[in-house]
C-alpha cells in the first residue's frame, strides 16, 4: 500500500502510473493502487489534464477504456525526468549515471533484479532501461562477463569470479562518486593517501562496509612489511579487500591457480596476508578461504612501494636488486633514449626508479592484477612521444620478462621516462672562457652553477683552447672577453657577474627554450635505411569503408597475412591484446600489435581513416598496425624513433591526417613530408 502525502504527491503518483503504462489504465486500477475512491482519482485526472495541456501533453480519458498519455517514448522520458528534477541532480538522469547505477546494482546484487525495479530506481521507462542494457552487455562482454535475462525472473550477471572482481574494480575507476553524499565529517579519518573524491567513490560502491577498519588493517600490515604503498596501490588494496568482503558475504569465493599459490609459499607477504585475513575475519565476522589470502598477498607483491631514492643511495639500492630487473631497466632506458634521441644512460636516478618499479609491475602483469593510472589521459595528451617511447619498450617486457604490458603500466613507465627527460632537458651545457682559464673563470663558474641550477658547466677553458668542436658541444659560451665569437650562443659578462649580467644570461636561456620549443625535426636527422624496409606503398591506405577496429584489423591484417608478413592468427592475437589493453596513444592515433610469434617479417601497415572511430572514448583517425620482430633491433629502434619524432610535431601529424593519398602519408613517415614543399 502506498502512503500519499498531500495533493501534489497524489498527482505525482498518478502521473507516474500513466508514464509507466503505455496502454490505457482504468481509473479503478489507479484508485486501488493509491487507496482512494474512483471519484477522487477522476478529479485529480481533470486537474492533471489541464496542467499537462499547458505543456502540450495530451492526457486522454475514454469511457469504458481508461486513461493514457498520448506521447512518444522520448516525451515520456522527458516528462518523468522533469517530475524529479527538483529533487535530483541533472547527473542522475544522464545515460552515464544510469549505466553506472545498473552495473553497480547487478554486480553487487546477490539475487536477480528486474527491469521494473531499475526503471523505478532511475525514474525512467522500461524501454529506456532496455536501451541502456545494450551498452551494459558490451561493457560486461569486454570483461569476460555475460548479462542474462529471463522473463518473470529478471536480470543477473554470469562469469568467472576473477573477471567479476576485475569488473568491479573497473567500475570503481570509471565512476565519479556520489556528489550529494554528505561525508565531509569523515574526511579527517582518511589516510593521507586516500583523497576525498576516491573515498566517496568507494563509499558509493560499498555503503555498508566500514572502510576505516580496512584502512587501519592495511596500515598495520605495512608496519609488518616494513614498506609503504603508494597512493594508488593503497587505494587499490582497500577496494580489493572491500570487494572480497562483499563477494564472500554473497557466498562467492575466488579460486587461485594452484601453481600461483605455490609460487607464494615462503614469501613474507603471504604470512602478512594471512594475518590480514585473520583480522578481517574477526572484524567482519566472515570466513575467508586460503585463496583469498593468496590474492591479498599477490596485491601486496604487486603494489608500488614508496621508497626514497636520491643520487647518494642509488648504488646501494641497485646492488641489492634482482639482476634481471636491473638489466631489463637498462635496456628500457637505452631503447627509450634512442627512440627519443636523448642520452638517458647516465641517469642513475631514472635507472634506480625503474628497477624498483619493475618487481611489482611484473607481479601485476603476470597474475592479471590492474593498477589504474590516474594520470593516463594527461600523459597521453601532454607527453605523447614519451608515452609512445614507453610503448616501444613493451618489446623489452615480452622478451626479458615474458609478460605483455597494458596501457596503465605503459603510462607509469612513461612517467619515469618523462622525469628523466625533464632532468636532461633542464641541463644547459655551458662553457666559460677567460683569458687564462683559471682564477676569474673558476669564480664565475661557481657563481653560475649556484645561480642557475639548470646550467651544466662542461668546461672552463682559456681562449686559446676554444675550438669548433667545443663550440658545437655547448648551448652557451660565457666569457669575460668581449667580441671573441659572432654567435647567438655567446654572452659577454663582467668578472663580478653582476645583476645586469644575470639578466643577460636569463634572456639567453629563455631564447634557447623558445627556439627548442619551435624546433622542427631536422630533415636528415634520422636514417631511412632501416625504416624504409618496414614501410612501403602496398601497406599504406586511406580507408572510407570500415567503421570499427575489429573490421579494420581483420581486413588489413589479412592483407599482411596474404603477403606473407604475418602468420595465421595474427588478427585474432591483435584483437585479443586490444581487449586486455587499449593501444590508443593520444592525438587520434592507435598502434595495435601482436605478440612477435605471429610475425614473419617486420612490417608496418598504416591506415588513415576518412572518418574517426571511437576507441576508449577517444576519436581515432590513424591506425598503425605493427608487426615487428624484436630480434630486428635496428628496424624496431629506427621505426619507433622516426614515429615518435613525428608525434612531437603537430605540423607533421596534421599532414598525415589531411593527406589525400597514401603516397603523401608515406612521404611524411620517410621524409618528414618535405617532398611537397
Amino acid at each position: 500500500m502506498i502512503k500519499i502525502k498531500g495533493k501534489e504527491e497524489v498527482k505525482k503518483q498518478i502521473l507516474l502510473f500513466l508514464i509507466e503504462n503505455k496502454t490505457a489504465i482504468t481509473v479503478s486500477t489507479i484508485a486501488e493502487k493509491i487507496s482512494m475512491s474512483g471519484k477522487t482519482v477522476r478529479n485529480y485526472l481533470k486537474i492533471l489534464q489541464d496542467e499537462l495541456k499547458l505543456k502540450d501533453i495530451k492526457l486522454v480519458l475514454k469511457p469504458n477504456l481508461g486513461v493514457y498519455l498520448d506521447i512518444s517514448d522520448e516525451e515520456r522520458d522527458f516528462l518523468q525526468k522533469d517530475m524529479h528534477l527538483k529533487n535530483k541532480s541533472e547527473e542522475e538522469f544522464s545515460p552515464q549515471y544510469r549505466h553506472s547505477y545498473i552495473l553497480r546494482t547487478l554486480l553487487k546484487n546477490k539475487y536477480t533484479y528486474t527491469l521494473q525495479l531499475l526503471a523505478e530506481d532511475l525514474y525512467c521507462s522500461k524501454s529506456t532501461i532496455v536501451n541502456d542494457l545494450t551498452c551494459i552487455e558490451k561493457w560486461l562482454e569486454n570483461r569476460g562477463l555475460h548479462l542474462r535475462r529471463k522473463q518473470n525472473q529478471g536480470l543477473w550477471i554470469e562469469g568467472n569470479e576473477n573477471d567479476y572482481r576485475r569488473a568491479m574494480m573497473d567500475l570503481f575507476s570509471e565512476s565519479h562518486g556520489n556528489k550529494d553524499a554528505n561525508l565531509e565529517n569523515e574526511s579527517d579519518k582518511l589516510d593521507y593517501r586516500v583523497d576525498f573524491v576516491n573515498y566517496k567513490k568507494i563509499r558509493q560502491l560499498f555503503p555498508h562496509i566500514d572502510l576505516f577498519k580496512i584502512q587501519e588493517i592495511i596500515k598495520e600490515a605495512e608496519e609488518k612489511l616494513q614498506y609503504y604503498f603508494t597512493d594508488q596501490a593503497f587505494i587499490n588494496l582497500i577496494i580489493h579487500i572491500a570487494i572480497a568482503i562483499e563477494r564472500v558475504k554473497n557466498e562467492k569465493e575466488i579460486k587461485m591457480v594452484e601453481e600461483f599459490f605455490e609460487s607464494l609459499i615462503g614469501k613474507y607477504e603471504l604470512q602478512v596476508a594471512a594475518w590480514v585475513v585473520e583480522r578481517l575475519s574477526e572484524t567482519f565476522h566472515l570466513t575467508f578461504s586460503q585463496d583469498e589470502i593468496g590474492y591479498i598477498a599477490l596485491h601486496m607483491l604487486g603494489a608500488k612501494i614508496q621508497e626514497e631514492v636520491d643520487p647518494s643511495n642509488c648504488d646501494i639500492l641497485l646492488d641489492v636488486q634482482n639482476e634481471e630487473y636491473v638489466n631489463t631497466a637498462k635496456e628500457i632506458v637505452n631503447l627509450a633514449g634512442e627512440v627519443l634521441n636523448v642520452d638517458l644512460s647516465q641517469d642513475k636516478l631514472l635507472l634506480t626508479a625503474l628497477v624498483l618499479h619493475l618487481r611489482p609491475t611484473t607481479v601485476r602483469l603476470k597474475y592479471g592484477l590492474k593498477l589504474r593510472n590516474p594520470m593516463l589521459d594527461t600523459i597521453k595528451n601532454e607527453y605523447t612521444s614519451i608515452f609512445g617511447a614507453a610503448w616501444a619498450c613493451s618489446s623489452v617486457f615480452e622478451k626479458r620478462l615474458g609478460v605483455s604490458i597494458n596501457e596503465d603500466e605503459v603510462g607509469y613507465i612513461a612517467m619515469h621516462l618523462a622525469v628523466g627527460v625533464g632532468r636532461l632537458s633542464k641541463r644547459v651545457k655551458a662553457i666559460v672562457v677567460c683569458s687564462s682559464g683559471v682564477g676569474t673563470s673558476q669564480l664565475i663558474s661557481t657563481r653560475l652553477e649556484k645561480r642557475f641550477h639548470e646550467m651544466d658547466i662542461i668546461a672552463t677553458i682559456p681562449l686559446k683552447l676554444l675550438k669548433e668542436d667545443i663550440i658545437n658541444k655547448a648551448d652557451l659560451i660565457i666569457s669575460t672577453i668581449p667580441g671573441i665569437l659572432d654567435s647567438p650562443k655567446f654572452v659577454y659578462v663582467s668578472a663580478m657577474l653582476g645583476a645586469a649580467d644575470v639578466l643577460k644570461i636569463k634572456d639567453q636561456l629563455e631564447r634557447l627554450e623558445t627556439r627548442s620549443d619551435r624546433e622542427e625535426i631536422p630533415r636528415n636527422k634520422l636514417t631511412k635505411r632501416h625504416i624504409s624496409g618496414v614501410l612501403d606503398e602496398e601497406l599504406c591506405f586511406i580507408d572510407e569503408k570500415r567503421h570499427n577496429l575489429t573490421d579494420i584489423i581483420n581486413y588489413y591484417g589479412k592483407i599482411m597475412e596474404n603477403k606473407g608478413y604475418v602468420k595465421s592468427g595474427f588478427c585474432e592475437n591483435v584483437l585479443e591484446r586490444e581487449k586486455k589493453a587499449s593501444t590508443v596513444i593520444g592525438k587520434g592515433i592507435a598502434i595495435p600489435h601482436s605478440t612477435q610469434e605471429f610475425v614473419e617479417k617486420s612490417k608496418i601497415c598504416i591506415v588513415r581513416l576518412k572518418e574517426s572511430i571511437i576507441l576508449e572514448d577517444e576519436k581515432v583517425k590513424l591506425i598503425i598496425i605493427l608487426a615487428l620482430k624484436f630480434d630486428d633491433y635496428m628496424i624496431t629502434k629506427e621505426f619507433y624513433r622516426k614515429f615518435y619524432s613525428i608525434l612531437d610535431s603537430e605540423k607533421l601529424i596534421a599532414k598525415i591526417m589531411e593527406a589525400n593519398d597514401n603516397l603523401h602519408i608515406l612521404d611524411v613517415f620517410l621524409n618528414g613530408g618535405y617532398k611537397d614543399e
